[in-house]
C-alpha cells in the first residue's frame, strides 16, 4: 500500500507527502510537536505522526483550505489552531463539495482532488491506488479550532514557533516562522505557483495584499534560510519571496505584464519572475 514520502529537512523536523499532493511538517520540541497542516485526509497521516514522535501535538493550519486542514478528522482531541479571518472557508468548502457532488460527503472531494492533481503532481502514481486511501465512510464536515493571530508563539520546549499572518492566497493564511531550522513553513503563501482568485473587473487588491505580505516576510529574512512549501516542492531558497516581492511591484506599477494561460488545472492570467509564477487573476 501506498505511505506518506516522510523527508527530515532538519533536526527533529520533517516534511510528510501526501503522496505528493501537499505537504505537512511535523516540527518536534522536548515536550511538544506541532504537525503544520493536514493535508486532504488521503491515506493514514496519523500513524506517520506516531512513527514520528510520541510527544503531546498540536495542530497549526496556514490557512482553511481543504487540501490543507482535511485530515484532521485523524487526530481527535488534538488541539487545533487557524487565524479568525479564515473562519468561512470550513463552510466555502462544503458548499463546494454540494456543487461538485451534489452532496457534503467530503470523501467526494477527496477523490476530485485526486483526478484533477494527480496526474499532474505525482504522474507515476497510480491513480486508482490514491482513489482507494480514501475514506469509505463520511468524515466530520467540521472541526473545533482555537485562535492564533499575528505574533502568537507556541513553546515546544526549547524551540518556538511563531505566527506571522500573511493575507493573501485567502484571508486568514500564515506562516510559521521557526528560528531552530531557520525554515518559514509557507503553506501557500509561497509556492513554486501562488493563486490569487480573479476578482470582479480584475481589481488588483490582491496583488496589493500579496506585496505586503512579500515584503513583510523579506523584511525577516535573516531569520530563515528556506521555505518548507504547501506544494510542487519540499523547501525552496528564501529568495523565492523577493521574486514575488518584485513580481508584484512590477504587475502593479505596470513594468510587468502578464498573459492568460491554461496550463493543468490553473486557467487565468500569469506572471513569472526568477523562482515565482503568480497566477493573479485566476478563474480555477
Amino acid at each position: 500500500m501506498l505511505k506518506h514520502e516522510v523527508t527530515q529537512i532538519a533536526p527533529h523536523t520533517w516534511c510528510i507527502s501526501e503522496f505528493r499532493l501537499v505537504n505537512a511538517f511535523l516540527v518536534e520540541g522536548r515536550d511538544k510537536a506541532a504537525l503544520i497542516d493536514t493535508g486532504c485526509g488521503i491515506g493514514d497521516l496519523a500513524q506517520i505522526v506516531r512513527e514520528l514522535t510520541d510527544k503531546p501535538l498540536m495542530v497549526l493550519l496556514t490557512h482553511g483550505h481543504f487540501d490543507h486542514n482535511g485530515g484532521i478528522f485523524q487526530f481527535p482531541g488534538c488541539p487545533v489552531y487557524q487565524h479568525p479571518a479564515d473562519a468561512h472557508q470550513q463552510e466555502q468548502t462544503m458548499k463546494t463539495v454540494e456543487k461538485l457532488t451534489g452532496t457534503r460527503d467530503e470523501n467526494k472531494l477527496r477523490a476530485y482532488y485526486i483526478t484533477s492533481r494527480a496526474p499532474i503532481r505525482c504522474p507515476d502514481l497510480d491513480v486508482n491506488e490514491l482513489l482507494s486511501l480514501v475514506p469509505t465512510e463520511m468524515t466530520p464536515e467540521d472541526y473545533h479550532w482555537l485562535p492564533m493571530e499575528d505574533g502568537t508563539e507556541f513553546d515546544l520546549g526549547g524551540r518556538i514557533l511563531r505566527v506571522i499572518h500573511t493575507p493573501g492566497h485567502t484571508d486568514g493564511e500564515v506562516c510559521i516562522l521557526d528560528k531552530t531550522s531557520r525554515t518559514l513553513f509557507s503553506g501557500d503563501t509561497a509556492n513554486v505557483g501562488i493563486i490569487l482568485m480573479r476578482q470582479p473587473n480584475n481589481d488588483p487588491s490582491l496583488i496589493r495584499t500579496c506585496r505586503q505580505t512579500m515584503a513583510k516576510l523579506w523584511a525577516l529574512e535573516a531569520d530563515y534560510d528556506k521555505l518548507g512549501v504547501g506544494h510542487d516542492a519540499v523547501t525552496i531558497d528564501k529568495q523565492i519571496i523577493k521574486d514575488y516581492l518584485d513580481l508584484t511591484t512590477g504587475l502593479l506599477d505596470g513594468s510587468i505584464v502578464g498573459n492568460y494561460e491554461e496550463v493543468g488545472f490553473r486557467k487565468g492570467d500569469v506572471a513569472r519572475l526568477g523562482m515565482a509564477e503568480l497566477w493573479y487573476q485566476c478563474d480555477a
